[in-house]
């Protein structure tokens, strides 16, 4: 049996489009500290950030994304469960991790994604590693990657000022439906 390369599972869009309203809500938004980062986050502040109402139809094109994601690679439908943004300034990381409770948990993440409204030039990439591979995926301004919520990512040390990254988890859209009830 052939290993599918992590590349197979990354999906790249365009959402340039959206730059300038995200980073106007950025620059409105409360920010503090989080474990995984070496810099600025709304983590622990607010989980909700692509819900803010300025930010709908950013949300709302994520989402289309999301549902073409699950079409494309036969997985069960998917909502946006949760977001919040990272600003890594020279200097900043983050560290290796996997999107808590993922793909094996059934009530847990299946998609998971990156959203770049500002990326200075040079700035650090996004690495992808599973088992013996790594794949790292060179940020632009617009940029979104989305990929398999159990892929551990991270990046080394950014080279640039600043880098933002509005980031996104998933719930089975089968498990959301069951706890509206």
């Amino acid at each position: 049996m052939m290993r599918k390369m992590i590349s197979n599972f990354l999906k790249v869009v365009d959402l340039s489009k959206y730059n300038d309203v995200c980073l106007d809500v950025i620059r409105e938004s409360e920010v503090g500290n989080y474990s995984f980062i070496k810099g600025d986050s709304s983590y622990d502040i607010n989980k909700q950030f692509l819900f803010t109402s300025k930010l709908i139809p950013l949300a709302k094109e994520i989402q289309l994304n999301i549902k073409n994601y699950t079409e494309e690679f036969t997985i069960e439908p998917s909502l946006m469960s949760s977001s919040w943004f990272n600003i890594l300034y020279k200097g900043g990381v983050v560290e290796k991790h996997q999107h808590a409770e993922s793909w094996d948990d059934e009530k847990g993440s299946v998609i998971s994604g990156a959203y770049y409204p500002y990326v200075d030039e040079n700035s650090c990439p996004l690495i992808f590693e599973n088992e013996d591979e790594n794949y790292e995926s060179i940020p632009t301004s617009g940029m979104m990657v989305m990929f398999p919520s159990w892929l551990s990512h991270y990046t080394k040390p950014n080279q640039s000022n600043k880098r933002i990254t509005v980031s996104f988890n998933t719930i089975r859209k089968e498990v959301y439906l069951e706890r509206s009830k």
